[in-house]
């Protein structure tokens, strides 16, 4: 089950914090039965369906009755309402699993060159690696992960489990026949190595497909982990969820993950997409920051063996990285991307920049004059038309303020999440998701996203900024204060007549004045 969805506004962004499911099924269905079948699909497979879905949704259960030939909503809710055929079809309509090859390249690059090689000292020819992708849709990832296996030439046995909710998926993904659209992005001399193409398919080869296992799972109510192959609890090296919380509300996130990770031997790893809620905050665990995200473990496991390039952002960042969103009534727009020098210790600019990429002029004056519908369609055009291997940062970053200065916040979190994925090591990127979430409230999850974007660029104010008032709200005063102070330091030699945050026209002495009031607050109230 993934979250890449046939349209721009299908993701649940961010999951869960919508009300009580009754009140998110008020509006948004043509038909009484499409209400009650999204409900029927959350008593199911947890799955969730706010306002923004609901059209998507109900789209969904429109090709279902197509495939089914069913004419009537209420024929389609009787069906589904016993197991079967029926039931199969629109769970997997409504969870859309059209996924890729080789996807999210920073992710996959970390476990050929840092996780794997860590994980072969606990494997052996008695000992095989055991993986398990849970929410396989068709088969991509497991299959990528296998090949993988062989390209790095793995010297020990594995084994490789993919698990769906949707059975016509697993199916599928037994046959090992995809579509050019599946290997998008995939180099010619690997298509010819490990596909043989027929018509307009492409077959996997056998030996890859036999690799992998198949079987259907449900991550909600199913009992999990899988025994496979004499795993058994406790017993995955590597498990992979991506792009697949994103579905459900939080306390089922919560469950499904506390589990996940109870299913990892002792040196195993959890790895979520960029888009699925963080998880330091909802369960037990030892949670790392790598140039491909944030990877999980049992807790009290990270004084094991670790990747070179991970950092434990709780101390790695601790003493020098802190920051926090300012109130709406601190700044004149609600979400600002800020930067001094281009190197970390470079002079500050003449003018700050938007990012290190050049976004369109025309698009750049729109957003400067508060145009943000022709700013969003502008970016759209821009987004659409681009050539492969075109930096399409900027855009993005346009895209997206746009979309959340328009009030449309859910959107703007929903495209974060996706840019993200194109874009891993954007540090302006994070800096916008984290406002996102501090935005709806989530302020320790914007913490970490804060933390993110300084990780990527310690010069950036706004997210030293944000991530003090992040850790403030939950209750972190001295990591606030160090994020403040922070802020004053980088303010220190900057230039009173040039705009920090040049999109918002924001000017040093003003950020200075707002982190000095912050840091004034937390001393009032450390006196209370």
């Amino acid at each position: 089950m993934t979250t890449d969805d046939r349209s721009d506004h299908r993701l649940v962004w961010p999951p869960g914090k919508r009300g009580t499911r009754h009140a998110m099924l008020a509006s948004g269905f043509t038909d009484p039965a499409f209400a009650r079948l999204a409900d029927l699909a959350h008593l199911l497979a947890g799955l969730v369906f706010p306002p923004n879905r609901q059209p998507s949704a109900e789209a969904g259960m429109r090709r279902a009755m197509t495939a089914l030939r069913i004419s009537d909503p209420g024929a389609l809710l009787h069906a589904v309402e016993t197991p079967g055929e029926a039931r199969d079809v629109v769970l997997a309509e409504l969870t859309v699993g059209e996924s890729y090859f080789f996807r999210d390249e920073a992710q996959l690059h970390l476990l050929a060159t840092e996780i794997l090689p860590l994980l072969m000292d606990h494997c052996g020819a008695d000992r095989p690696l055991r993986v398990w992708s849970a929410g396989c849709a068709s088969g991509e990832e497991p299959h990528t992960i296998a090949i993988m296996l062989r390209e790095l030439g793995w010297p020990h046995p594995a084994r490789i489990l993919g698990t769906d909710v949707a059975i016509p998926r697993l199916d599928a993904a037994r046959r090992g026949r995809y579509t050019r659209w599946a290997l998008r992005g995939v180099s010619g001399d690997r298509v010819a190595k490990w596909f043989r193409r027929g018509g307009n398919h492409f077959e996997l080869d056998r030996s890859v497909r036999e690799s992998v296992e198949f079987r259907e799972l449900n991550l909600v109510h199913d009992g999990f982990p899988p025994d496979h192959s004499g795993a058994g609890a406790g017993g995955y090296d590597l498990v992979l969820c991506r792009n697949v919380m994103i579905y459900f509300d939080l306390p089922t996130v919560a469950r499904i993950a506390e589990r996940l990770l109870d299913s990892l031997a002792p040196d195993g790893w959890l790895v979520l997409g960029a888009s699925d809620p963080p998880l330091a905050h909802l369960v037990p665990c030892e949670w790392v920051m790598t140039t491909g995200g944030i990877a999980y473990r049992r807790a009290g496991r990270l004084g094991a063996a670790q990747p070179s390039i991970v950092h434990d952002v709780t101390e790695t960042l601790r003493a020098e990285t802190y920051a926090a969103p300012v109130p709406s009534d601190a700044l004149p727009e609600p979400l600002v991307v800020a930067r001094i020098g281009t190197p970390r210790d470079a002079p500050a600019p003449a003018a700050a920049a938007w990012s290190d990429t050049v976004a369109d002029d025309e698009m750049v004056r729109a957003y400067e004059r508060a145009d943000y519908p022709a700013t969003e369609a502008m970016a759209i055009i821009a987004l659409t038309t681009s050539a492969d291997g075109q930096d399409t940062l900027a855009p993005w970053i346009l895209y997206i303020r746009a979309i959340a200065n328009q009030g449309r916040l859910n959107d703007a979190g929903e495209h974060c999440a996706r840019a993200l994925e194109t874009h891993p090591l954007a540090a302006e990127l994070h800096y916008l998701h984290a406002m996102l979430l501090a935005e709806a409230g989530w302020h320790a999850d914007a913490a970490i996203a804060a933390r993110r974007s300084i990780y990527l660029d310690r010069q950036l104010v706004m997210g030293h900024l944000l991530l003090g008032d992040a850790l403030a709200r939950t209750g972190d005063s001295s990591g606030a204060r160090i994020a403040f102070e922070n802020v004053l330091a980088l303010l220190a030699d900057a230039d009173p007549s040039v705009p920090i945050a040049a999109a918002d026209r924001v000017p040093a002495p003003r950020l200075r004045q707002v982190a000095t009031l912050r840091l004034r607050e937390l001393t009032a109230g450390g006196r209370r």
